[in-house]
């Protein structure tokens, strides 16, 4: 298959400042599915993927006195993705699946001091200069419901780089520390999580009642650490640490019920009942520092 993707950023920005208002791509998609065998299927998927830069990076900051100016030149971001996968089937309720993919990931935004025309100043302009990758594999298996109960297992490992996380990471704004230096290299990405386990159990006949239970962990997201009266940020330092691993335990089960007439359901919910302390964010601000960071 082809996707064909328009868009054009308008009349809002002068001839000068634009090389090419209607900015267009062909993706090409190709999936294959094959069975090798009567329990078998493998599976193949190339796509090339195209995201338009979201409005605030092609307009914002038009006046000279603004942190961060939009760039109304910036091309579309690009996704390469790969992926194979095998499916296998133990038996008529129960069945497996197993896949690899790989991702490259063009035309990530950041900032660059840029002049602004007819002016002795630069500003903090957008362009397209980072870029990441990712790959992973993952297994699961899954039981069909039956005999009163379905369930599914699954596995994720996966290694998310990059050369920024975010695409201000080169401005000076509060609470945040200026990178001044380009990255050294491709870094572990804020969503970098390496390994993920997901269990989930469905009780009930799907009628009258039900309960589901869903057990995750997962291990620990990267952050880059922070001392006290630091003014500037060392490249080699982002996101170099994880935080400790988190775990998660939530029910959810369900009766139903006809009252005169109408469908009626109860329900209760359990969230963390294994009450885990799972940090959520770091506050690098609060003093002193626990051996983890800062949670809050």
């Amino acid at each position: 298959g082809l996707r064909y993707d328009s868009f054009s950023i308008g009349n809002q920005i002068s001839s000068a400042e634009v090389t090419e208002r209607v900015k267009t791509q062909v993706s090409p998609r190709i999936g294959i599915a094959y069975p090798i065998s009567d329990r078998d299927v493998m599976s193949f998927h190339y796509g090339r993927l195209f995201q338009v830069p979201d409005r605030q990076f092609l307009y914002q900051g038009r006046l000279i006195s603004a942190g961060a100016r939009g760039n109304p030149n910036l091309e579309p971001q690009t996704t390469i993705s790969y992926q194979l996968g095998v499916q296998h089937l133990f038996s008529k309720e129960i069945y497996g699946q197993f896949g690899v993919y790989f991702k490259d990931i063009f035309g990530l935004l950041t900032t660059v001091d840029t002049a602004v025309p007819g002016f002795a100043i630069v500003v903090p302009t957008f362009v397209n200069a980072d870029y990441a990758s990712s790959r992973g594999m993952e297994f699961t298996l899954i039981k069909r419901h039956s005999h009163g109960f379905a369930g599914e297992l699954n596995y994720t490992y996966g290694n998310a780089t990059g050369t920024a996380s975010d695409p201000n990471r080169a401005l000076s704004t509060s609470g945040n520390l200026r990178d001044q230096f380009k990255p050294i290299s491709e870094q572990p990405l804020e969503w970098d999580q390496r390994h993920l386990f997901t269990a989930s159990l469905r009780l009930g006949n799907e009628k009258n009642w039900g309960a589901s239970f869903v057990y995750v962990f997962g291990t620990g997201f990267p952050y880059t650490p922070v001392r006290r009266n630091q003014r500037e940020q060392d490249p080699s330092e982002i996101n170099s640490e994880r935080l400790p691993t988190s775990t998660t335990l939530n029910v959810q089960a369900e009766k139903h019920y006809r009252v005169w007439g109408q469908h009626l359901t109860v329900f209760l919910q359990g969230m963390n009942l294994l009450n885990a302390k799972n940090i959520l964010a770091l506050q690098p601000d609060n003093w002193p520092p626990s051996p983890y960071g800062n949670s809050q």
